[in-house]
């Protein structure tokens, strides 16, 4: 994985986690079905872009290959 990527996976992570943040704070109270179905939008809409990823490891040869 080079860098890029890393970086790509981490920011989509972070959004993850903030969407959890809102939900729970979003369903803490008594929320009307509207507003969980809301919710739970918003957190997939914020964790569909990770569940896309695919991260494929690097191999040997393209690590020696990239620091040349």
């Amino acid at each position: 994985m080079d860098r890029e990527r890393l970086e790509e996976l981490q920011g989509a992570l972070y959004c993850l986690q903030a969407a959890i943040e809102d939900v729970d704070g979003d369903l803490a109270d008594r929320p009307s079905a509207r507003e969980v179905r809301s919710a739970l939008d918003w957190l997939l809409d914020n964790a569909r872009p990770l569940a896309e990823m695919w991260i494929e490891p690097r191999t040997g040869a393209e690590l020696d290959r990239d620091s040349t």
